[in-house]
């Protein structure tokens, strides 16, 4: 509902026949609600976050890209310090649990600013064969 009563576009762009890979769904659900949450945040109204999904032959990629201000360099070097907030309110461990929920997951995640605008959230997790 806040989503809608700020006028958010979510943009869906995922390829079709991505591979399972083997997860925790609560743990990924979680760690992807609190970056689409980080995203909404740093939005006006009439702003967009995009969820691309896409594979390669040894990886699943996830990205969220917002159009807010992006993140500056000095905050971008913090960003993963426990207990580091630019919010009035929350702890500071958000983006922390994030990074340890995919790297528990064998996967990497990098925040890095938008071009021309905004921020942009890569993950990508291996592609495990299931026997």
């Amino acid at each position: 509902a806040q989503i809608q009563d700020a006028k958010i576009d979510i943009k869906k762009e995922y390829q079709k026949n991505i591979p399972a890979i083997m997860a925790d769904t609560a743990m990924l659900y979680q760690s992807f609600l609190n970056i689409l949450l980080n995203s909404f945040h740093s939005l006006k109204e009439n702003g967009t976050i995009t969820i691309s999904t896409w594979s390669d032959p040894d990886f699943v990629h996830i990205c969220f890209t917002d159009t807010g201000e992006g993140i500056s360099e000095e905050v971008l070097k913090k960003i993963w310090t426990p207990f580091f907030t630019t919010k009035d309110t929350g702890t500071g461990l958000g983006l922390g649990i994030v990074k340890n929920i995919i790297e528990a997951h064998k996967g990497q995640i990098h925040i890095s600013n938008a071009k021309p605008v905004g921020t942009k959230v890569e993950i990508t997790l291996p592609i495990q064969e299931l026997n």
